[in-house]
């Protein structure tokens, strides 16, 4: 029985990772998740019992790699051509010992 409802389960994550990528579609710098499945093996209690193990799905973004790009009418906007981000800051006058974020989204 567990290993039937760890492939359902599974599968739902997978296909709520499906769902966030389409809400995000037109979200600037978003990289699409995919679910990669895996085994799960379990250790038999007895040699004589039998123990099915399971399944698992891992959500995989590759999010230093390039999307689409697309033409903007402002002239500040940027994009990365190839794998990187942009260093930046969240304050518009940054003080020394500020922390810096990485983002893909040149807006």
């Amino acid at each position: 029985m567990f290993s039937g409802v760890s492939g359902l389960n599974a599968q739902s994550n997978a296909l709520g990772m499906i769902s966030d990528n389409i809400t995000n579609v037109n979200t600037v710098a978003y990289k699409g998740t995919v679910a990669r499945f895996s085994t799960l093996v379990t250790q038999a209690a007895t040699r004589s019992s039998y123990s099915p193990g399971g399944v698992r799905s891992i959500p995989y973004a590759e999010i230093d790699q390039q999307g689409l790009l697309q033409a903007s009418e402002a002239t500040t906007d940027l994009a990365i051509a190839g794998r990187g981000f942009f260093v930046v800051n969240r304050d518009a006058n940054p003080a020394a010992g500020d922390p810096f974020v990485f983002t893909r989204a040149g807006q």
